[in-house]
């Protein structure tokens, strides 16, 4: 056994996912119980990653270590029957010592097996040459136990009742508990609905008895089934999506444009949270004013005003608005309203974290398409910052400009030649990997050539980049695109609690299914080839649909070809035409109305920038748009919804038009 790599993959995957969490999240701010639960799944989901290339190795190691272990003893059982049956029919019954032929032989076959032992280890040790990184065969066994169970447990169960509960509008810990259990329910009832009909499927199968390992089975497959299905349309998106992103991102005039479209569809979603927050709060204020300090639910009312900024408030004062019905409400009106509040600041915060990240990367984009003409070859930002970093000494303007302007481009498009070819392979391997003689799958060829090789540390890089690369692909829609814009991941810890835990159990339902896909792309999964193959460590745990055989013997193996259907729908853009025939406007460079919207953010960066100067000249230190006075908003708002209103003209090419702005349509499908 060789703990070292082990212990530093171990090591790197908690540094790993606890640097995730910091850069996402706030600590200090959310229930801890919310930190420890994202930690554990996103720690569980990438310990997974970076052990199972081990597991892999292990098993061609353990695969060639029988091979030769059977080949000697077919061998031991040709010499003995040839060495000992002569033997038997020449001696006497009693040699000259008085003892037996039997003894003679026991004697014999015991020498034979103590110098076979030595030989089939020395035999193993030379040709097999155990990897550094070799475990031991319950080791791996016993971690992929507490790893899974413990991330299903998590995902299934513990994660949706912290989501839940994070967005109930009771005021006790009781009550809180009470409503994520009853918003769970649903889901719950449906879970143990198809748990029952397959249970009823089994019992009534001729020969098949139902015990604990069997139903452990049922309940392991069931939930990597459903990964699967979510697999295959993320990763439909992901391995097209990732290198046309990557190539992309080296032109700088594309990404400007994108930028410029995606601050116009956010300026309307913005103001729409806003809005949303401002009629809830409007609600509360009135509640507020109407209910003295005696009253008894005065403390509910003073909950919900402590979770509101004060310029909110401020503002939201101004209106005056008046209880509905002119009657109190009791407590359970109340906790409608602080849920209603909850969402409205979950959405408000979200989008003003999006405003912010955008505008900081406009910004840096408009920087760095300007520079890249320079003849100085000097960087120069439009905004210079405050203090200097510790590196400045070093990144100097000119340093800064080869780096933005040469170096950063040809690495993306380097990148994006380079996911463009592991995209390919992947999708080719998915479509063939049932096929198994002649294999076609490119990474069941690579490790078959390692294994034969025996060079362990080729099949550990093979599979981790593989596997790493297929994660990038499919995490990408958790990370980088807003599902239904409800869900987003904001750096500089500005992610609320439900989208962390969102996160959270979608990497619990996901990886343990996308590693399963993995080991049959390399013909490790013997279930799913039908043969008997090396079985990993990971796959005993997994468990197999074999007692469902329409399960078995088709959705795992075809429903992947699925895979090239979509990787050629996201190639054609044929779901962001779809969307954007119904309204739903997507960037596309053909399409009039993404230039539109395109001008139309360019107005809304100008009017951005007048405001953070006017700030800056009168040396005010708020730079947040909801920290700006009403006044501001407002004037702002009228000339912005003035322009709007005038008759958009465009040429032909996108980066030329010259379109007046129009009002964003309110859509709730971005970046899909």
């Amino acid at each position: 056994m060789s703990p070292e790599v082990f212990g530093i993959d171990v090591l790197v995957t908690f540094i790993l996912a606890a640097a995730l969490l910091w850069r996402y999240s706030n600590v200090f701010r959310q229930r801890i119980v919310v930190t420890l639960s994202v930690l554990v799944a996103w720690y569980f989901s990438f310990l997974i990653i970076f052990i199972l290339p081990l597991d892999v190795s292990s098993t061609v190691y353990r695969n060639c270590e029988n091979q030769y272990t059977n080949f000697h003893s077919n061998v031991t059982k040709a010499n003995n029957k040839t060495n000992i049956l002569p033997l038997i029919n020449q001696t006497d019954p009693t040699d000259i010592n008085g003892t037996s032929s039997s003894s003679a032989t026991s004697t014999s076959t015991t020498a034979t097996t103590t110098a076979g032992t030595a030989e089939l280890e020395q035999l193993i040790l030379d040709n097999c040459r155990s990897p550094e990184s070799i475990l031991g065969t319950n080791v791996l066994y016993d971690l992929w136990r507490v790893v899974y169970w413990s991330s299903q447990f998590l995902t299934w169960i513990i994660l949706p009742l912290i989501q839940s509960y994070t967005q109930a509008g009771e005021f006790t810990f009781w009550g809180k508990l009470k409503s994520s259990i009853w918003d769970n329910a649903v889901y719950y009832c449906s879970y143990l609905f198809i748990a029952l009909i397959l249970i009823i499927y089994i019992a009534v199968q001729p020969g098949l008895d139902i015990d604990g390992n069997k139903l452990k089975a049922i309940a392991a497959a069931a939930s990597n089934t459903w990964g699967l299905t979510l697999l295959v349309f993320m990763l439909g998106y992901g391995l097209v999506e990732v290198p046309t992103q990557l190539w992309n991102s080296s032109k700088r005039g594309y990404r400007l444009n994108q930028a410029y479209f995606k601050v116009s569809k956010l300026w309307g979603e913005r103001s729409d949270a806003e809005g949303d927050l401002e009629e809830a709060l409007g609600q509360v204020e009135a509640i507020s004013r109407q209910i003295d300090m005696e009253h008894e639910n005065r403390e509910f009312v003073d909950i919900i005003l402590g979770k509101v900024p004060i310029e909110l408030l401020e503002r939201v004062k101004r209106r005056r608005t008046e209880v509905e019905g002119g009657i109190l409400p009791d407590e359970k009106h109340l906790a409608k309203l602080h849920k209603r509040v909850n969402f409205a600041l979950q959405a408000h915060r979200r989008t003003e974290a999006q405003w912010q990240e955008l505008i900081d990367r406009v910004y840096s984009l408009e920087d760095q398409l300007k520079n890249s003409s320079s003849i100085h070859k000097i960087f120069k930002p439009q905004i210079e910052k405050q203090t200097k970093s510790w590196y400045s000494m070093v990144y100097t303007p000119m340093v800064e400009w080869y780096w933005e302007c040469r170096a950063v481009p040809f690495l993306y498009r380097t990148f994006a030649g380079l996911a463009c070819v592991m995209s390919v392979m992947l999708t080719w391997s998915e479509v063939t990997f049932f096929n198994k003689s002649p294999p076609l799958s490119l990474f069941a060829l690579f490790i078959s050539a390692g294994s034969y090789n025996h060079d362990y540390p080729a099949i550990e890089i093979i599979s981790f980049i593989t596997i790493m690369y297929m994660c990038i692909c499919a995490y990408y829609t958790i990370f980088k695109v807003r599902v239904l814009n409800y869900y987003y991941l904001a750096s500089n810890h500005q992610s609320d609690e439900y989208t962390l835990l969102f996160s959270g159990a979608l990497l619990s339902r996901l990886t343990p299914p996308l590693c399963l896909n993995f080991l049959s792309l390399i013909h490790m999964d013997s279930h799913v080839l039908g043969e008997d193959r090396p079985e990993t460590a990971y796959t005993k745990v997994m468990g197999h649909m074999d007692v469902v055989s329409i399960v078995s013997d088709y959705f795992n193996i075809y429903f992947p070809i699925l895979l090239i259907i979509l990787t050629v729908s996201t190639y054609l853009s044929l779901g962001s035409r779809f969307l954007s025939s119904l309204g739903f406007q997507q960037f596309l460079m053909s399409d009039n109305t993404s230039g539109e919207l395109v001008e139309e953010g360019k107005e809304l960066i100008k009017r951005e920038k007048r405001r953070r100067g006017k700030l800056r000249e009168t040396g005010g230190r708020r730079t947040d748009p909801e920290e700006g006075t009403a006044a501001e908003e407002e004037e702002e708002n009228i000339k912005h919804m003035t322009s709007s209103r005038q008759v958009p003209s465009y040429s032909g090419r996108l980066d030329q038009m010259e379109i007046t702005v129009r009002e964003p349509p309110r859509n709730i499908f971005d970046d899909l």
